[in-house]
């Protein structure tokens, strides 16, 4: 239910802001620890299974989208670009797809206690929107004042 709940929000966040989500899509690591209960913590296992559960969702979005008969040639091409990501990733042997999730993993897992918990998801999004700049509009107005 919360994968499904967390899924929808990521479709209705790509219709709304088609540019961003395919701009961003092929390097950011999503949300998803934002699907888990204020106080859950998330398992490498939990991790990893969604981290494929998103990857088959984002290349339908993506096939999707490129079907689209009046797509402009760049933003067709980008939409490409994201796309033969996402296939090169979900056509990784199993153990180097894990490896490479154990390696994200471990990064958002500050103290290394082998779970991901509501302090270290806050972190993790924080140094997500600040590399992605998602949060440039609101820096961009606190700067003028």
């Amino acid at each position: 239910m919360k994968v499904s709940l967390w899924a929808a929000c990521v479709v209705l966040l790509a219709s709304l802001s088609p540019s961003l989500a395919a701009s961003s899509a092929m390097h950011e690591e999503p949300d998803h620890v934002g699907s888990a209960t204020a106080d859950e913590k998330i398992t490498f296992d939990a991790y990893r299974e969604w981290r494929l559960n998103f990857i088959e969702r984002r290349r339908g979005e993506l096939a999707r989208q490129l079907s689209a008969s009046d797509l402009p040639a760049e933003r067709k091409a980008r939409l490409q670009q994201v796309k033969e990501y996402y296939d090169w990733f979900a056509n990784l042997p199993a153990p180097d797809r894990d490896h490479r999730f154990r390696e994200r993993f471990d990064r958002i897992d500050a103290n290394h206690d082998g779970e991901i918990d509501p302090t270290e998801r806050a972190a993790w999004r924080d140094k997500q929107r600040a590399y992605y700049h998602r949060d440039g509009e609101r820096s961009q107005s606190a700067t003028a004042k």
